[in-house]
């Protein structure tokens, strides 16, 4: 029995809080801002910005004063409010200020300002309206907008959508006893502020915040005691969740007192509100963004002049071009058509013109790519070397212009006069920028059905080799309405139309490869319809087995080894992605070990250590609680030739995979050269090298095509000098947006990286030696910055890091055909060093105030030489012994 009581007494108590607090404004049991009272508190307002992790030191500050509430009219539920806000003092942070807090008084532009008083209209717990004086200064306005939106709550349990200081919010209220009550705010909106992403979920930057606001009413519910808000931000790397900052928020009303106060008499609460707004400017709780301007006052010629040096083309692969880069990209998105038109015709700049273009491309407002189109001409050959670095640069932005877009796709449509180069390089773009279009802006979906219906009619009509670019822009596109067109190709196409339709079937993802996509590649695999290029069965093998292959597909790759197959190269790749696998993943290895000794046929040496110098692997170069880096190499080997050589850096992070860059190198017809064995349908001796960067095919760089092209390099010596091959600068991540804090304060959060790019190599072919030696160097400098900034024209606060390195990969073959054919192939990686810094900043904008503190760290990054396979180990030995 006693029991019993408890629990009701316990139930009883809980019901009876939730009334008292539960009652409705207005409601006999809750009597809030009793007109004719004004409520007096102390206000404490803080914002602090600090690094991820505990124990360093933030930067920030907070604002004292007195805020009185005067309750001057009362109708029913509604009231109006008018508030004052009285001697509000800014405090900073110092090295003088004593422990443990930290910050001491300053004196700054906010003691200067006109302190009148404001009114609000609340209208059950909603705040209509606020009544400003005219000409109030923006930083006042949004500090009483702060303020304003405190008083902004609803006593019952409930769920809104509220508009107030930090934008447009869910808002839900909790009780948590008889006199206290929780508002959470959460997917706060400020749609009408820029807002950048790289919608990529291992390239993005995630941005994650907490709002919450604790009110405490008196015993007697006649007044609100007290009010807590805390808010917090933080923005960190998705590949490297430890690189970031936060900023920090809180507000403390304290009540002190009630004192009487003269109150407005008038029929209606709009009757009022007219009475006295005269002087007064009606607005929402929304705060506005401060324009403070650009302190530096430097346009886009002056930043240009100044780092002219650092993005020379010996400075590209490097930190130094990286860093002048980004800031290049800020300053050019504010530029006028005039200035950037100044840069590209300026004569001084005719060496960095490139690099110029790089920026622009990246840059995509109205005023850059009508400057670039009024210089650019796509129709001239002598603009062709310029016309891809734009274009290049376009197709690799992951926040397409649509407009641009749309202008692009027109000039194809219209000129038929491009060189072929600027052709290819244009239908790549437009695919590309297509492709990015549909996941920064899925609501322009009918440019992207005309780019899709220009490139699958152009690929009807084209008779020859003029299909490859088709094929290759429909792997830039990525479209699922296209795996019909490219499933024919395969079925009935040339050998290369085949290989290149396998590859855009690649670059769509494992999501989309349905039923009728395997049930191809494993028809092409084992040849049940027709020959196939070796190639083609290579890559449909990868895509058979990145689709979680069932126990039926294993078995057949496994029986495959057993049959009389010529294509010895495709068995060894067969089994060298199959080993792939198992090193990778214990489940599947444990299954491969067992379908292998239960079948005496297969479990032989016979089988099982093919012939064929292939090569497939995968070797671990980064690994963090986030996300893991990769090198994929794969080699497939014809002849004794590199046929399909790949390298691939790739991005791993919570199940999904990403292709950062991928470096490939092709040939043919150049097995009589070493006294190999010829395939039979490849006549033309061809090499070339493609890339492909966050997705995006660039047009392939062919060495030479035909014997006699071939010849004239081997007689003449040019293609042992080192050539670069591709140079560019690449905006990786691109992250701007702005969050309203609760305090009548607006953060930027920025965050970009760039990297600076150069490949470059090199063949010797000795004829008289029978050797030939390649060397493929990739060199890049790669820096992230990103600021979290609190500007206003009293104060400014701010915390930076950057993240920079400076990684190299370096591809050598080594081929000996001077008997029996000996290939060593090295990928090795240098040592470097990773760079973390980081500053943060605290300045009075007036005084001689500021504040810096700045912590540096270096993590040296160890050299790699990466063992390929126990075959490539014992020919390399063999070589060079």
């Amino acid at each position: 029995m006693l029991t019993l009581y408890v629990v009701f007494a316990w139930l009883v108590g809980i019901c009876y809080g939730f009334v008292l607090i539960s009652s409705a404004a207005g409601h006999a049991d809750v009597n809030l801002f009793q007109v004719g009272q004004v409520a007096v508190y102390k206000l404490h307002s803080t914002v602090l910005l600090n690094e991820i992790g505990n124990g360093a030191k933030n930067v920030g500050f907070f604002i004292a004063g007195d805020v009185l509430v005067h309750s001057v009219w009362a109708g029913g539920d509604d009231r109006i409010l008018k508030l004052e806000l009285r001697a509000p003092q800014l405090h900073i942070r110092s090295r003088k200020a004593p422990s443990p807090d930290g910050f001491i008084e300053h004196s700054s532009k906010l003691e200067t300002f006109s302190l009148k008083p404001f009114y609000i209209t609340w209208r059950q717990g909603k705040v209509d309206k606020v009544l400003l004086p005219n000409g109030e200064p923006r930083p006042l306005a949004n500090l009483k907008k702060g303020i304003a939106s405190l008083f902004q709550f609803q006593i019952l349990d409930t769920e809104s959508n509220e508009t107030d200081a930090s934008g447009f919010c869910k808002t839900s209220y909790e009780t948590i006893d008889t006199t206290k009550f929780r508002k959470i705010k959460i997917n706060c909106i400020s749609s009408d502020l820029p807002y950048v992403k790289t919608n990529d979920p291992i390239l993005d930057v995630v941005v994650t915040s907490s709002r919450q606001v604790t009110y405490e009413l008196d015993p007697k519910l006649t007044h609100v005691q007290n009010i807590y808000a805390k808010e917090s931000h933080r923005m960190v790397l998705a590949v490297k969740e430890d690189l970031g900052s936060s900023v920090e928020a809180d507000q403390i009303l304290s009540h002190v007192k009630n004192e009487k106060t003269e109150t407005i008499r008038g029929p209606s609460l709009e009757a009022v509100v007219e009475l006295i707004s005269t002087g007064y400017t009606q607005e929402s709780l929304q705060t506005e963004k401060e324009d403070v301007g650009n302190d530096d006052g430097k346009t886009f010629p002056n930043f240009v002049n100044e780092i002219r040096e650092n993005i020379a083309a010996k400075h590209l692969g490097s930190l130094v071009s990286a860093k002048a880069f980004l800031r290049l990209i800020d300053v050019a998105r504010r530029a006028s058509k005039e200035e950037i038109s100044k840069v590209l015709g300026s004569k001084k700049n005719q060496k960095i013109l490139s690099q110029i273009y790089d920026v622009l491309g990246y840059v995509q407002t109205p005023e850059a790519h009508a400057a670039v189109m009024k210089k650019l001409h796509f129709d001239r050959e002598d603009h062709l070397d310029l016309s891809e670095r734009y274009l290049w640069a376009l197709s690799m932005s992951a926040n397409p212009n649509p407009d641009i877009l749309k202008d692009l796709l027109d000039r194809y449509r219209k000129n038929d006069n491009f060189p072929e180069k600027v052709k290819e390089t244009l239908i790549l773009t437009v695919a590309s920028m297509a492709h990015a279009t549909t996941i920064a802006h899925p609501h322009e979906r009918k440019i992207v059905r005309n780019v899709e219906e220009i490139i699958i009619n152009n690929l009807n009509y084209a008779k020859g080799e003029d299909r490859y670019m088709f094929l290759r822009a429909l792997k830039n596109l990525k479209s699922a309405t296209t795996i019909p067109v490219l499933l024919k190709t395969i079925a009935n196409g040339s050998p290369k139309e085949g290989v290149l339709a396998f590859k855009a079937l690649k670059a769509m993802g494992v999501s989309l490869w349905d039923s009728t996509v395997l049930k191809a590649a494993k028809r092409t695999f084992l040849q049940h319809d027709r020959k196939h290029d070796s190639s083609s069965r290579t890559l449909a093998v990868d895509m058979l087995l990145e689709s979680q292959p069932s126990d039926e597909v294993i078995w057949d790759l496994l029986h495959y080894l057993k049959l009389n197959d010529s294509s010895f190269e495709v068995k060894q790749y067969v089994m060298q992605r199959l080993q792939m696998l198992a090193d990778e993943d214990p489940t599947f290895s444990d299954k491969l070990s067992g379908m292998i000794r239960n079948d005496p046929s297969l479990n032989n040496y016979a089988v099982l250590a093919p012939k064929g110098l292939s090569t497939a692997l995968k070797r671990n170069f980064l690994k963090s609680p986030s996300t893991n880096g990769s090198l994929l190499t794969i080699q497939e080997i014809f002849g004794g030739i590199v046929k399909r050589g790949i390298v691939n850096v790739m991005m791993d992070r919570s199940g999904l995979t990403k292709e950062m860059f991928s470096l490939g190198i092709f040939a043919g017809g150049l097995s009589g050269l070493v006294g190999g064995e010829a395939e039979g349908d490849e006549e033309t001796a061809t090499a070339g090298m493609e890339l492909t960067i966050l997705d995006t095919q660039i047009r392939p760089f062919v060495f030479f095509n035909g014997q006699s092209e071939l010849m004239g390099h081997v007689w003449s010596g040019t293609a042992s000098e080192r050539t670069t091959a591709f140079q560019s600068l690449i905006l990786l991540q691109d992250h701007l947006e702005y969050i309203r804090l609760g305090p009548g304060f607006v953060a930027e959060f920025n965050l970009k990286t760039g990297m600076s790019f150069d490949l470059s190599g090199n063949i010797e072919i000795s004829i008289w030696g029978r050797t030939a030696d390649s060397v493929v160097e990739k060199s890049a400098g790669i820096l992230t910055n990103a600021l979290i900034i609190i500007d206003t024209s009293f104060v400014r606060s701010q915390i930076e890091f950057s993240a920079s390195i400076e990684p190299k990969l370096t591809l050598k073959s080594d081929i000996d055909f001077s008997g029996n054919m000996n290939l060593c192939m090295r990928v090795t990686q240098p040592d470097s060093t990773f760079r973390h810094n980081i500053f943060k900043i605290e300045r009075i904008p007036g005084s001689k105030h500021k504040m810096r503190i700045a912590k540096y760290k270096k993590v040296p990054v160890p050299g790699t030489t990466y063992s390929l396979n126990r075959k490539n180990n014992e020919m390399c030995s063999a070589m060079f012994s």
